[in-house]
């Protein structure tokens, strides 16, 4: 080990490293297993640990650092958790301990100068500059010796044996990978110290790289646990399903184990399903299978009066057909049905959950993944596609997953309400993505619910009903970590009500210092006050600066401008988080230039991305310049569609051409290019096609889909055949808003290169209800 990482091995003991320490020996194995329990700790972690031996003490700590039950500030979840179990002398003796090792300063005498102190010498700097690179480099090796390791081990098996020693080998990896992260964690702070006390002798460049090796290490220690575990607990949930037969007959009540009997869907279930449910789709380069649409434009037209109407661009959806798909048997411990799924299987699955219900057969967790459609008043849930969902009886937990930004009427969430209040099984419903109302709900039925110990849980605001008084109360500390670790999205048409219980939820999040993954605000965000410490949203709330969020995700309507003002407000904002990585920006139009005081010292240090979504670039925090984003970020622009606002400046045109072009020569699928009025011709010359900005968008191989909004425009002969030969590698040309030839030349149409492959598809007032189909044979639309 060379010189530096012996001092911080000296000083890593110190204060709170030296109460984890003592804790692990503290913690006896019926506390740490009470606590795992109390806390509803995932199976394969509860099994490391009861098999942990010497090591589960320490492996305690790690498990309970990285959820954040303790902190160097707080400790006071810990302590009330070991009082509950009734572990009180095992909470006295942790809280000396804590007292005793943070009241403590480090001796001046025991830093290592090497290392701590302020370097006065430009060459010592230098050289332990290069100590520090040498350190990150070597664990970022380790990281993807790992990940090489990841890639290369077969997963699949389907004995008992084989899944037993995957289930080994896995366990042993887990462990292996949370010690890394601790030396890894330990290095980034001291590397980061080094550059505070060092920046006079630290080039901005060479601080930038150093910064960026940082953030490489975090970030890819971070994928590499999240994958850890998901394999880890994939192999456990398979070993589980061989020895209660698998798939291979539906469980009967012998089947059912007496663990399963005991476990509370409420606890358990729900946390490996908020586990596996966490990644939302705004943060993923591929989008989750389950959604409904494969391509969603980054804005949707509005009505004339800014209300939202419904967008075929975003709505019309090429659904492969799944009337072939195979019937599986259903899993007892999560059945979930997805609006994506044909009549026939939503069938099947209902069939199936009824006849286990009247078996008395208990069935752990449904989960309604945007399949709910109403509910009727005799108890009835109807699915999307017309399937009746009837009263399950023996269901412990129901999960609503809805479209994103569903509001749900009085009338859905009463009559959901009280199907809870007359099942005798149902221990907690789950509500996600939707905008819910006032509680209406009649005394009799919230009653029943307080016998029952029926929980509603509504994730987005982090809350849970009242079911003595009607009203929203906090949820709990764990509940309120795993929804700022999923994330948190603010939609336009929710209520000020509901913003206000989602803002409660983040101020809680921030004096408690819960990491916040990400902030997103759909259409809603209105103005920052002018010292840039609150946001004002459409509703009206302000939503005040967060020391410990992410990601924010600033979505606008229809291109709309931010200024240079308030950009560096909105800056200001961003910065006074201190986990602060990507402050990003959708569907408005950014300052092309960024003055030099806009631009602190601190956001310069902290280096985190400033990204503009809707053209792939991202602001270089030092010269100030838009600069091409990296690829997947590329990718991740590009498969939510990209929209072409005609009120936007040529300088935005400009940068938007620029980054379809980067996509389409790396072979990066374009899904949609939406022209929202921006369409002026096509070229004669080149078949490119000139905005209203006079910018060119050139041909696009990659390209799959192009839709032309052109409002009360009359579209001539010469528009459509430039329109058709432009988009003759496209599967789809739309056309909305508009109106066209009722005849077109033939001969075009019928061109090898479009014939059977393009569709021409017109839609005169906007709605998809009137759409219109070019007929390649004749030239003319029909119905």
């Amino acid at each position: 080990m060379d010189r530096l990482s012996k001092g911080v091995d000296r000083l890593s003991i110190k204060g709170f490293g030296l109460f984890k320490v003592e804790l692990s020996r503290q913690l006896d194995r019926k506390a740490i297993l009470e606590l795992a329990t109390l806390w509803s700790y995932p199976r394969f972690v509860k099994d490391t640990l009861r098999t942990a031996n010497e090591d589960s003490g320490r492996i305690m700590v790690d498990e309970m650092e990285e959820r954040g039950q303790i902190a160097s500030d707080d400790i006071s979840a810990l302590t009330e958790a070991l009082r509950v179990c009734g572990a009180c002398g095992i909470a006295r003796d942790v809280e000396k301990i804590y007292e005793e090792n943070m009241s403590v300063e480090t001796p001046a005498d025991q830093t290592n100068p090497a290392t701590d102190a302020p370097i006065e010498n430009k060459h010592i700097a230098a050289r332990q500059y290069d100590e520090h690179t040498d350190a990150l480099t070597m664990l970022l090796q380790e990281t993807r010796g790992f990940r090489t390791k990841f890639e290369s081990t077969d997963a699949d098996g389907s004995t008992f044996a084989v899944l037993n020693e995957l289930q080994k080998e896995f366990k042993e990896v887990d462990r292996n990978l949370l010690q890394l992260k601790s030396t890894g964690r330990q290095r980034m702070e001291s590397t980061e110290k080094f550059l505070r006390d060092n920046h006079d002798y630290v080039s901005a460049e060479r601080n930038h790289k150093i910064r960026d090796q940082i953030q490489e290490l975090r970030n890819e220690l971070d994928c590499l646990i999240s994958l850890s575990r998901d394999r880890l607990e994939n192999v456990t949930d398979r070993l589980i399903k061989l020895q209660h037969g698998g798939h291979t007959k539906t469980p009967t009540s012998q089947d059912v184990s007496e663990e399963r009997r005991s476990q509370p869907g409420s606890v358990m279930q729900a946390v490996k399903m908020f586990s596996k449910l966490e990644q939302p789709a705004e943060l993923q380069t591929v989008p989750r299978p389950s959604r409904r649409a494969p391509i969603k434009t980054q804005a949707e037209p509005t009505s004339g009066d800014g209300s939202q109407s419904t967008d075929p661009i975003a709505t019309t959806v090429n659904q492969s057909s799944q009337d072939d798909e195979t019937v599986v048997p259903i899993d007892l411990n999560c059945v979930t049905i997805k609006a994506t799924d044909s009549k026939e299987n939503q069938q099947s699955m209902v069939d199936q959950l009824k006849r286990t219900s009247d078996e008395g057969i208990p069935i752990q967790m449904l989960i309604l993944d945007e399949a709910f459609k109403t509910i009727h008043g005799n108890g009835t849930i109807a699915l999307n596609s017309g399937v009746l969902l009837p009263f399950l009886c023996t269901l412990s937990v129901l999960v609503i997953w809805t479209e994103e930004g569903r509001v749900m009427t009085e009338a859905e969430f009463s009559g959901i309400v009280r199907y809870g209040s007359e099942s005798t099984q149902l221990q907690e419903f789950v509500f996600q993505h939707c905008d819910l109302p006032s509680p209406k709900a009649t005394r009799e039925v919230f009653n029943k619910l307080q016998e029952r110990g029926v929980k509603v849980t509504w994730s987005d605001t982090g809350h849970c009903l009242d079911t003595s008084s009607g009203s929203w109360e906090m949820n709990t500390i764990d509940w309120v970590r795993r929804n700022c670790k999923a994330g948190v999205v603010m939609h336009e048409h929710w209520s000020k009500e509901t913003h206000d219980l989602q803002i409660k939820m983040l101020e809680f999040a921030t004096k408690k210092e819960i990491p916040i993954r990400f902030v997103k605000l759909v259409r809603c965000y209105s103005s920052i006050t002018s010292d840039g410490s609150n946001i004002i949203l459409q509703s009206g709330q302000s939503l005040p600066a967060m020391s410990s969020v992410k990601i924010i995700n600033i979505t606008t309507k229809d291109g709309r401008l931010i200024p240079e003002d308030e950009f560096a407000r909105l800056l200001d904002y961003a910065n006074q988080s201190k986990a602060i990585e990507d402050l990003r920006f959708q569907e408005c139009e950014l300052p092309p230039t960024v003055s030099a005081s806009t631009i602190s010292s601190e956001m310069k240090s902290k280096n985190f991305k400033v990204s503009w979504l809707t053209t792939g670039h991202r602001l270089n925090l030092h010269d100030r310049t838009w600069q091409i984003d990296d690829m997947d970020t590329i990718r991740e622009s590009c498969g939510r569609g990209v929209p072409i606002y005609k009120q936007c400046s040529s300088h935005m045109h400009t940068l938007q051409m620029r980054f379809l072009t980067v996509a389409s020569q790396n072979n990066i699928p374009v899904p949609l290019i939406s022209l929202r009025n921006s369409y002026r011709a096509v070229d004669a010359t080149t078949g490119s096609i000139v905005l209203e900005s006079g910018v060119m968008l050139p041909r696009l191989s990659s390209l799959c889909r192009i839709a032309v909004v052109a409002s009360g425009r009359k579209l001539t002969e010469e528009d459509v055949n430039g329109l058709i030969n432009y988009s003759r590698q496209c599967s789809e040309l739309d056309l909305f808003r508009c109106s066209c030839p009722k005849n077109l030349p033939v001969s075009l149409l019928q061109d090898p290169l479009i014939s059977g492959k393009l569709k021409v598809l017109w839609y005169p007032g906007g709605s998809k209800r009137q759409r219109y189909t070019l007929d390649p044979a004749s030239g003319r639309w029909v119905e």
